[in-house]
């Protein structure tokens, strides 16, 4: 169904927010970034909230390093 031209929905749908790994669990505000570490092989990172005052530490899986060593290890092992 064609809607006129001068007629206008009143109530329209806004879009789920996506999921952010950088939101608050706590309170669901915005984290800083304060630290960020790959040492363990994982992507490590801590996270401030300055709404509620509490740290996060969020793993973001394999580091970089950790994924291309393993994949040139498995190259060298295989020639």
């Amino acid at each position: 169904m064609k809607l006129l031209a001068w007629l206008k929905l009143a109530y329209r749908r806004k879009p789920v927010a996506k999921a952010s790994l950088t939101t608050c669990p706590e309170c669901g505000a915005e984290m800083v970034r304060i630290d960020r570490t790959t040492m363990t092989g994982n992507d490590m990172r801590t996270y401030r909230c300055d709404h509620c005052q509490k740290e996060h530490v969020v793993n973001f899986g394999p580091a970089l390093w950790k994924v291309l060593s393993d994949a040139r290890e498995s190259d060298l092992d295989g020639s």
